[in-house]
């Protein structure tokens, strides 16, 4: 008896491998990535103006930090959603282990201190210690004035 991996071509035994697993397998990772690209675009979609800064400390590529951002507006965004100050924080408590889970904060740069201190305060309440202000790089060159 034969297997059904095999053939018969003149005479010889032709062994065949069967390509649709691999191809099943590719298209899933196919999706996967177009999948996880999309929510992770989602995470920075509102866009604000963020100021620069003459010195920064590049953000590690690897780890994931939660994005919570403040528009013109004054309007809180955790991730893709609008939230409230209390709404923010219940949101950031729910995360598995808050106090290692990093939160970039993306400030526009036309928001007053006053506005974002509280959010500060807040976050500093519940114990996330590993927080990080998004800015970028300043075009000016030390010791030359503007």
């Amino acid at each position: 008896m034969r297997s059904p991996n095999q053939s018969i071509h003149n005479g010889r035994r032709v062994d065949e491998i069967n390509m649709t697993p691999m191809i099943d397998v590719v298209f899933l990772l196919i999706i996967f990535f177009l999948v996880s690209s999309h929510l992770a675009r989602q995470e920075n979609r509102h866009a604000v103006d963020l100021p620069s800064a003459s010195s920064s400390i590049d953000s590690d590529p690897d780890s994931a930090p939660i994005n919570l951002t403040m528009d013109a507006s004054q309007q809180l965004w955790l991730g893709a959603t609008p939230v409230g100050l209390d709404d923010m924080i219940a949101g950031l408590r729910q995360t598995k282990s808050i106090t290692e889970t990093p939160v970039r904060l993306r400030v526009d740069q036309s928001v007053a201190y006053q506005f974002v201190e509280p959010v500060l305060h807040r976050i500093n309440q519940i114990g996330i210690r590993d927080l990080s202000i998004a800015t970028l790089p300043s075009n000016r060159q030390a010791g030359v004035s503007p």
